[in-house]
C-alpha cells in the first residue's frame, strides 16, 4: 500500500488548498477566505481506503490522545466558607 491509495490531489485546486473563486449555481463569486471548498484547503481528499483506515484508527487515536491529556483543573474551594 501506498500514500496513492489513500489520497488523491483535490482537483478543484490542484493540491494547493486555496482558489481565488467559487462558481455556484453558474455564478462565479469571490472566495473571500481562499479555502478550497471541496477539500477544505488540505490539498487533497481520501480514497474509500482512506477514509476507511481513518475510521478505523480514529478511536484509537483518540485513546491515545485522552490519556496523554493532563487532566481538567478542578475548582478551587474557599477555605473561609466551612
Amino acid at each position: 500500500m501506498v500514500i496513492n491509495d489513500l489520497k488523491t490531489i483535490c482537483p478543484q485546486c490542484r493540491g494547493v488548498g486555496r482558489t481565488a473563486g467559487i462558481r455556484n449555481l453558474g455564478i462565479s463569486q469571490i472566495n473571500l477566505a481562499g479555502v478550497c471548498n471541496r477539500c477544505g484547503g488540505r490539498g487533497f481528499l481520501l480514497t474509500e481506503l482512506g477514509q476507511d483506515l481513518l475510521d478505523l484508527l480514529r478511536p484509537f487515536v483518540e485513546e491515545m490522545i485522552a490519556e496523554a491529556a493532563p487532566p481538567p483543573p478542578q475548582p478551587k474551594q474557599d477555605e473561609e466558607e466551612e
